[in-house]
């Protein structure tokens, strides 16, 4: 089958891919080998004692208890019911409860700007080890890297089809609902590898990792796909495969996010059909009549029922689509109806009454209210957004409350789970472009995305921040000795409670030495016109007023 590894694959293709697949998992043969101790899931196989030390099964038990990237991973293929699972979290998930609660997340998730974009690769300066053996050489190979860096992010955006559409807003949907994601990267040459083209989503529920035995002994990761049809096992390298999960093995037995919500929805469910029911019940007249019938026989009888019964029907009649209501027949609703019945001389007579209908009185809304609240909870979302209008939105860092801190914590997280679909191809790109890179051990932590957000809470707490660093610096400079000198170091203060690094120090001077140069050549120009007393002024505002006077100038002469 075209784009998988056969039983007998090509060795240079294998060597090749296999180069690539150590995004996060540099260290695989040594911590496996190098372990002494039985980890959690190694132990559920009997540990070390089973006779299976050698086993590369085994193997890949033991390294999802490492500190390695499969440790965040919870593995579909060993979840025996997530295939069944996964069709009853989808049902859920079609419920207008749930997808208010995941569209919610998802646009708070991925935030879209004007150029459809809803994240940018991060800046890699200070961020990587820079290669060369001078000054000249390091800075030719930072805007080498910075370059294929930036045009690299935008080739992988687009091949995702981010560009177009919404479908990152929607695998993020998805994300939500399923809980794993699986995608195979696919490059231009398996032979000779020089650029990934395109992405193909594959079923998680198919794939699982496993060890190999490499070249010179060492073990390596793999990625095997069973076919469900003809039951035929495939094989991977981890440079193929993307995979993400949104809990891991340890953590609990939910596998997605919507599993959370399972049981309060359900809940909420059964108490609004109990009130359905309820008031479908009651909503009906029930009325008993009693008709005498002496000593009459069982026909006369029922003839007399019927007579009587005849009498006093109504039929009503509600269109559920046109909302029409007719009694018998017509559309006018009768506001007065006279009853007229016989006595007999005994005090026989027609008796009609109201059948009671005793039960529990659902007709309140607060025990309904109670589990929409602990749906609301499950949800993680803040109460407020629930509210009629969807709650207000504060642009002060004091006026946001915790819970919308922990939501945005909980965004975070998902995000940091959600990016390996970039960051890991984008990586894999820059091995591919400089081979540098695929042993700096700093490059792969350094690979990030910048995430478009409409939620401005981080900024107005970082400005928040500034400005009582700033009236604490004022206060502090104001501390003077017995000769009236400062008794604080500017330098000293900026550093310590201003909290700036070296670099934005740094950032800080050349931005000061270029206005200053730039202010000198203003003052130089001025001088050699005739300016005079106009003091120092920026050469941008001095180069626009004379541009200004000589287009002036031109009309003047015109």
């Amino acid at each position: 089958m075209a784009g998988f590894l056969d039983a007998n694959p090509i060795k240079s293709l294998r060597s090749r891919l296999s180069e690539l697949g150590n995004y996060g998992m540099r260290y695989n043969d040594l911590l496996i080998k190098n372990s002494q101790a039985i980890g959690f899931i190694e132990g559920q196989m009997g540990g070390t004692g089973s006779g299976m030390e050698n086993d590369l099964m085994r193997a890949t038990l033991a390294l999802s208890d490492t500190t390695s990237s499969l440790k965040t991973k919870s593995i579909a293929f060993f979840q025996m019911d997530y295939v069944s699972k996964r069709e009853r979290l989808r049902d859920i998930a079609s419920n207008g409860e749930i997808e208010f609660i995941i569209e919610t997340i998802a646009d708070d998730s991925i935030v879209f700007d004007q150029d459809n974009r809803f994240c940018y690769a991060n800046d890699l300066v200070g961020e990587l080890n820079y290669s060369g053996s001078n000054k000249a050489q390091r800075l030719q190979f930072q805007e080498r890297v910075m370059e294929k860096y930036s045009s690299n992010f935008q080739k992988i955006y687009s091949k995702w089809g981010f560009d177009q559409g919404i479908s990152g807003w929607q695998y993020f949907y998805q994300f939500l609902i399923e809980g794993h994601l699986a995608f195979e990267i696919i490059y231009d040459d398996l032979v000779n590898p020089k650029e990934i083209i395109g992405f193909k989503e594959l079923d998680p529920s198919t794939l699982y990792p496993e060890m190999k035995n490499g070249a010179g002994g060492k073990i390596e990761l793999q990625w095997s796909q069973r076919d469900p049809i003809s039951k035929s096992v495939k094989t991977l390298t981890d440079s193929q495969i993307i995979y993400i999960s949104y809990s891991n093995h340890m953590r609990t037995k939910r596998v997605s996010f919507v599993e959370r919500l399972v049981r309060s929805f359900n809940l909420l469910r059964i108490l609004e059909h109990s009130k359905i029911i309820w008031h479908t019940m009651h909503a009906p007249i029930r009325l008993v009549t009693t008709v005498p019938i002496g000593t009459k026989s069982l026909q006369k009888a029922k003839e007399d029922v019927r007579e009587f019964t005849n009498s006093l029907k109504e039929d009503i009649y509600f269109d559920g689509s046109s909302g029409e209501l007719k009694v018998d027949g017509k559309p006018n609703i009768l506001f007065y109806k006279n009853y007229v019945v016989p006595v007999n001389d005994l005090g026989q007579k027609v008796e009609i009454n109201p059948l009671e209908y005793q039960g529990p009185n659902l007709s309140g809304s607060e025990l309904l209210k109670y589990f929409h609240q602990k749906l609301q909870m499950d949800s993680k979302i803040p109460g407020s957004r629930f509210s009629e209008g969807g709650g207000s939105f504060t642009l002060t860092a004091e006026g946001i409350s915790r819970e919308e801190i922990r939501y945005n914590k909980f965004i975070q997280r998902l995000r940091s789970a959600y990016k390996e679909l970039l960051t890991k191809p984008l990586y894999l790109q820059m091995c591919l472009d400089i081979k540098e890179l695929r042993n700096d051990p700093k490059f792969p932590n350094a690979v990030g995305l910048r995430w478009h957000n409409d939620n401005v809470f981080e900024e107005l707490k970082e400005q928040d921040l500034i400005n009582k660093r700033i009236a604490t610096v004022n206060a502090l400079k104001a501390v003077a000795n017995d000769d009236k000198t400062p008794y604080f170091s500017t330098e000293y203060l900026i550093r310590e409670h201003m909290k700036l690094s070296d670099e934005a120090i740094q950032k800080n001077k050349d931005y000061l030495a270029s206005y200053g140069a730039a202010a000198e050549a203003a003052e130089a120009s001025g001088g050699e016109s005739g300016g005079g007393k106009g003091g120092a002024a920026p050469a941008a505002a001095a180069g626009e007023s004379g541009e200004f006077k000589t287009e002036l100038g031109a009309k003047g002469q015109l």
